[in-house]
C-alpha cells in the first residue's frame, strides 16, 4: 500500500489552456505568450492509528493538473508548449511529497495536518516555486535553446527516476 502521484494530463495539449487577453508570469512579472503552473490535490481521507500515532490513509492519489493560460491570438508553437510541459514539476514534486507523507506521526489529528501543511508548503510552494523560477531565468522563458535543451534533459532523467530528489541539483 502507498500514495501514488499521478499527472491528469500526462501531455499537455492546447487543449488544456485557457485563453485570457494577457499572460502575466506571476514570478517575474512579464508578459508571455504562456503561462502553465499546476495544482495538486491530495484528498482528505480520515488518518489512522499506527503504533499509537497518527498517520494518514495508508492508501490515496495525489492528482497534479495544469493551471494554463494562453495569450488570446498569440503564438501556439510546438516550442512554447515543449517550454510549459515543465508543468511536469509538480509531479516530480509530488513523488517526494507522497514519499514524505507515508512517513509521517503525530500525537494527535491537529498535530498531524500542521505536519502535512509544512510538507506541503515546503515542496509543492517553496522548492517548486524556486526550480520554476530558475527555468525560467536560465531559459528566458524558453528563449534560449541550448538551456531548454539542458533543462529538458535533466526533467527527462527525473521523470525516469521515481525516487529522485533533486533536479539539476535543485532539491524536490
Amino acid at each position: 500500500m502507498s500514495i501514488t502521484v499521478r499527472r491528469n494530463p500526462e501531455r499537455l495539449t492546447w487543449g488544456n489552456y485557457i485563453s485570457i487577453p494577457i499572460v502575466i508570469d506571476p514570478n517575474d512579472g512579464t508578459e508571455q505568450p504562456a503561462f502553465t503552473a499546476f495544482n495538486f490535490d491530495i484528498p482528505d481521507e480520515q488518518p489512522r492509528a499506527v503504533d499509537g500515532q497518527f498517520a494518514l490513509a495508508e492508501t490515496f492519489e495525489i492528482i497534479i493538473t495544469p493551471r494554463a493560460r494562453v495569450k488570446m491570438g498569440g503564438p501556439h508553437t510546438p516550442e512554447i508548449l515543449a517550454h510549459e510541459q515543465f508543468y511536469d514539476v509538480g509531479f516530480v514534486v509530488a513523488r517526494v511529497v507522497a514519499r514524505e507523507l507515508m512517513t509521517l506521526r503525530a500525537g494527535d489529528e491537529r498535530e498531524l495536518a500542521a505536519a502535512v501543511w509544512n510538507t506541503v508548503q515546503l515542496h509543492f510552494i517553496f522548492r517548486a516555486g524556486l526550480i520554476q523560477r530558475r527555468y525560467d531565468l536560465d531559459t528566458r522563458h524558453g528563449a534560449v535553446r541550448y538551456d531548454q535543451q539542458v533543462w529538458t534533459s535533466r526533467m527527462s532523467a527525473c521523470l525516469a527516476d521515481p525516487s529522485s530528489s533533486q533536479i539539476g541539483g535543485f532539491w524536490l
